[in-house]
């Protein structure tokens, strides 16, 4: 993210402070104004402490480099916390608990620099949980707040029925927040006011078939792909997602159809969450799913918890399951997958899933994930995506080697035959070569990826010491070195590449000679780790055209309906990217539809 800097201020008079600050054991700081900085997901969390002798009176928050959507909660609700408390000892907030941690350790840092004492301020009373127990009830109880939740919820809601959602964190959003907010819209009007009047819901069907290994189930598939345009259509016109002046070319399709929406997954989910607020879904945030309630063999709704310890005993005649994927459970992920990275959000945990397997659902495609190929290990298991610095570096001088030395594959070829090669190597690892110019482009494109400068600059320190490897040196043989590669092999494969670029014929792999521009260069020289990510996982629960969960004897679960990630079968073994997020919309847009039809006709 760029850095932005926030005007929050939260400041309360002494007539806030609260009595029992006000006994002999009351805290003593040296009054003043203190700046700290602390380490948060995407880079650094800098704020201002103000304190007076007696109590901290106000917090702002100078600049983040976190992801706004997710985080302005944080921002807002845990320096009030701390003043109205005059504690350290607050909740973080669910769903953004590196963000609150930083918050906290640069508080912990200001009350260390005014003489405070970081000790007393960080103990926490106890308290005991809620035992309280409520019953509701509606048409409608959906699990999970990201865009497949709430198309169903909003869907439901527009045409006259009940609906109330949990959510087990504090915000709203899911993955879909954390994406790019790329979605497939074949017969949307936006695409054909775009200027692409010549695609088909069969051309579709065929690109997306072909990108799943033709694994998807064709009845799904084309569920999808019937209804992605009527969806895309809603999304826009009635939740109020706003739009790109241009269609994105993606390599999968054969037609221009992926849209960007304004302000990518975070702008999206703002919309969503905007035109929730103006209805009558009621919303339980900090509220767990824990198991479905059953009877007679039929789903009736569900149980929750919040996290203050209140448990709700939601009946409804209908009940989805939209709480995403299993991406952060390496359990339920095949042993093929050990050496490639994690850059989905710990929130995927698999929720739904389990609720469904509890009551005899059955499963699909459960070892299929979605690959990316652009991945940097920055913590263990855990990716970076240099998405935009990669492909940036293709329209530079960028090549891709393996640890030997040689290039292996087209870089501008579709990223499965990239993932594929990754996949070949013994640690699942190529590098991306670049010169100085090209190193620039690449660290220049960064931004917004949830990579800070200051991180950069630190791994570019560190020099492939340990994980994620950003290699540098002076010469080939310095950088080559660095990564255990043969330097003569190294220039062989620069020379090699440098004579395509002089014929504009790549004659090993076919690169576009438009991404052959610039030939390799001076240094410094740089070898940047690059490894197969996954995010969304492609299997889930088994559904039929209804969205109805099935059981493991091919039987329709009366009364459980699964949308989005949660949901198993539609996108094959590998999704075009804009699938994810539209596959969430249409089939939480088409729940909510097709209940209020049957629900009303009742």
């Amino acid at each position: 993210m760029k850095k932005r800097f926030l005007s929050l201020v939260l400041a309360l008079s002494l007539l806030l402070v609260p009595v029992a600050m006000v006994a002999e054991n009351k805290p003593s700081f040296e009054p003043g104004k203190y700046v700290a900085v602390a380490a948060g997901h995407n880079g650094s969390v800098e704020i201002e402490v103000e304190f007076s002798q007696d109590a901290i009176v106000a917090i702002k928050v100078l600049s983040s480099d976190e992801t706004a959507t997710l985080t302005n909660l944080v921002f807002e609700r845990i320096p009030q916390q701390m003043i109205e408390k005059q504690s350290l000892a607050v909740d973080s907030v669910t769903g953004a608990t590196v963000t609150s941690s930083a918050l906290k350790a640069a508080l912990a840092d200001a009350v260390t620099q005014a003489k405070g004492d970081v000790k007393a301020l960080s103990a926490a009373p106890a308290k005991a949980p809620s035992t309280e127990v409520v019953e509701l009830s509606a048409d409608m109880v959906v699990v999970g707040g990201g865009s497949a939740g709430l198309s169903a919820a909003l869907a439901a809601e527009q045409d006259g029925l009940s609906v109330i959602l949990l959510e087990k964190n504090a915000m709203l959003g899911g993955h879909t927040a954390l994406s790019g907010g790329f979605t497939i819209a074949t017969g949307a009007r936006v695409q054909r006011e775009l200027g692409v009047t010549d695609d088909t819901f069969q051309k579709c069907y065929d690109d997306m078939m072909k990108n799943g290994g033709d694994q998807s189930i064709p009845e799904l598939l084309k569920l999808y792909v019937d209804n992605m345009g009527v969806s895309t259509d809603w999304t826009i016109d009635y939740v109020g997602a706003g739009l790109p002046e241009k269609l994105t070319k993606v390599g999968e399709n054969s037609v221009d159809r992926v849209l960007i929406y304004k302000g990518a997954g975070a702008g999206l989910m703002d919309a969503y969450a905007a035109k929730v607020a103006q209805t009558t879904v009621q919303l339980l945030m900090d509220t767990r799913a824990t198991k479905l309630l059953t009877q007679d063999n039929e789903v009736i709704g569900v149980e929750g918890k919040a996290k203050d310890g209140t448990t709700y005993q939601i009946k409804a005649k209908a009940t989805v399951l939209a709480t995403g994927g299993y991406g952060a459970r390496r359990d339920l992920l095949p042993e093929s997958l050990k050496n490639y990275v994690y850059y989905g959000a710990s929130l995927s945990s698999g929720d739904g899933l389990a609720m469904g397997q509890e009551v005899g659902a059955d499963t699909v495609h459960m070892g299929f994930v979605e690959l990316f190929e652009n991945g940097v290990e920055w913590l263990p298991g855990i990716a970076k995506s240099t998405y935009n610095g990669s492909m940036a570096a293709w329209t530079g001088s960028g090549i891709l080697v393996d640890r030997a030395g040689k290039r292996v594959v087209n870089e501008r070829s579709a990223g499965t035959n990239i993932v594929a090669q990754q996949a070949a190597q013994p640690d699942a690892t190529l590098f991306l070569l670049m010169d100085q110019a090209t190193y620039d482009i690449f660290s220049n494109k960064i931004s917004g990826t949830g990579i800070s400068q200051e991180m950069l600059q630190n791994w570019l320190d560190n020099n492939g010491k340990s994980s994620p490897v950003f290699a540098n040196g002076k010469t080939i043989e310095e950088v080559a070195a660095v990564i255990g590669s043969d330097a003569a092999v190294l220039k062989e494969t620069i020379e090699r590449y440098n004579s395509f670029v002089e014929k504009g014929v790549d004659e090993d792999f076919g690169r576009p000679a438009d991404y052959m521009k610039a030939k390799i260069g001076e240094g410094p020289y740089y070898l940047v780790e690059q490894k197969p990510r996954y995010a969304t996982t492609l299997g889930g629960l088994k559904i039929n055209t209804e969205l109805q969960v099935i059981n493991v004897d091919g039987e329709v679960i009366k009364g459980l309906y699964s949308a989005g990630d949660t949901a198993g079968g539609v996108r094959g073994n590998d999704s075009i990217p804009g699938a994810d997020v539209g596959w969430a919309i249409t089939s939480g847009y088409l729940i909510g539809k097709n209940l209020a039809k049957e629900l009303k006709a009742e």
